[in-house]
């Protein structure tokens, strides 16, 4: 019975160690590195992480872009960085106030990290922040333990520059597009480009209820000019601008085009949502999900817009 005993604890153990959270950071070049989160929505099975995490090293420490939904999350991210390097993170930066980026913030605070935000997400966080935390608590049980709210330390406003050693990284405000606090992290020497929501690749942009499609158009094409040669989106794998593009500007562009049409035309809301034809983004992951959803968010933006 002893000897039953112990190796059913030791096969529990084994069934505690393979549920531990991996996470598999991608080199993106020297120093610079994404994870890639799931291309799907959020769910307990993919531990809310579907948007991209990151990380820069330096000599002076490290500086992380976006910490997870959760304190399980940011553990385990903290645990890929220290098999890269030694050095401590010093910095967080959070792209927006969506749960996915900066509920793990509570993690790396514990270890000494600044965080900084756009102020417009920080007001946003401290609006929705309980709401998040409890759907959070919901969708992930047991693996959101350890998780509470963990606000950024200080606000950026349109632009703000951080020498990591000789890594000169600027974070940058360019309005009101996927969310009113969209910040980017632009590393100008490497011509490398953290978006944030204002890129998606591979999968279907989301247009939410706090998103502006108009100011989302503008934000991007305020971004093109630095002429960043690889981009790290907020979904998907990195590309290059004339795939974030296709499939992210393009995309918002054609929404809104069909939108008007159906405005100036005195379609209803119904109307528009059903037959504006989305099919040449069909491609993009989550198009049944999002393709309906984003006309009715772009309809009632512009059709307020008008007024």
């Amino acid at each position: 019975m002893r000897a039953f005993a112990m190796v059913t604890s030791l096969f529990l153990g084994f069934q505690v160690q393979a549920a531990d959270l991996t996470l598999h950071p991608v080199k993106i070049a020297p120093n610079i590195y994404a994870v890639i989160g799931d291309l799907g929505g959020q769910s307990y099975e993919n531990d809310g992480l579907n948007n991209n995490l990151g990380f820069i090293v330096s000599d002076a420490g490290v500086l992380v872009i976006n910490t997870g939904p959760s304190t399980r999350v940011a553990r385990a991210l903290h645990t890929a960085i220290k098999k890269i390097t030694p050095q401590p993170v010093k910095w967080v930066v959070n792209v927006n106030s969506q749960n996915h980026n900066w509920l793990g913030n509570g993690y790396f605070k514990s270890i000494g990290a600044l965080i900084l935000a756009h102020k417009q997400a920080d007001r946003a966080m401290r609006d929705v922040g309980e709401t998040q935390i409890a759907a959070n608590k919901t969708l992930l049980k047991e693996k959101a333990a350890g998780t509470a709210l963990a606000y950024p330390d200080e606000w950026v406003d349109d632009k703000r520059e951080i020498k990591l050693g000789n890594t000169v990284v600027q974070l940058l405000h360019f309005g009101h597009a996927h969310t009113p606090g969209d910040m980017v992290v632009w590393l100008p020497q490497h011509k490398i480009i953290y978006t944030g929501d204002i890129v998606y690749t591979e999968r279907m942009p989301g247009v939410l209820p706090v998103s502006h499609s108009g100011g989302w158009v503008q934000a991007f094409d305020r971004m093109s000019p630095l002429g960043p040669k690889t981009i790290i989106p907020g979904h998907g794998h990195a590309a290059d601008l004339a795939r974030a593009r296709k499939e992210t500007r393009d995309y918002l562009v054609y929404l809104r085009e069909e939108v008007k049409k159906s405005l100036d035309r005195g379609d209803t809301l119904q109307d528009a949502v059903e037959t504006i034809d989305q099919s040449g983004f069909k491609h993009l992951a989550n198009f049944d999900q999002l393709a309906g959803r984003n006309a009715n968010q772009v309809y009632l933006e512009m059709e307020k817009d008008a007024f």
